[in-house]
């Protein structure tokens, strides 16, 4: 998966979070395999699922939204943020997950 077919699928057309998605590109494909136990390695090459592809776009979309707030108190103000990809997210993996025997 490179960065035009993220933004692709992320339908941004501009170059304004570029640095952004390629930090985060690897990262999140990397959380997938581990998540997956599976390095998608089809004859030497990296092939990614379209469910795979779809939950990297979607995580990396979640992980941009600066108000993933997910609780708030008015006394004394307290915010709590929600930092973990949203089980509608990661979904998506669910199909290419792989048992790991120990």
């Amino acid at each position: 998966m490179d960065l035009q077919t993220l933004k692709n699928m992320m339908r941004i057309d501009t170059t304004d979070h570029d640095e952004y998605l390629i930090e985060m590109l690897p990262v999140f494909i990397e959380q997938a395999k581990d998540y997956c136990n599976n390095s998608f390695m089809v004859a030497g090459e990296e092939v990614l699922p379209s469910g795979v592809r779809l939950y990297v776009a979607k995580a990396i979309e979640f992980s941009m939204n600066p108000s993933n707030v997910k609780s708030y108190t008015m006394g004394q103000v307290s915010y709590s943020y929600e930092t973990d990809v949203p089980r509608s997210i990661t979904k998506y993996l669910a199909p290419y997950r792989k048992v790991r025997f120990v």
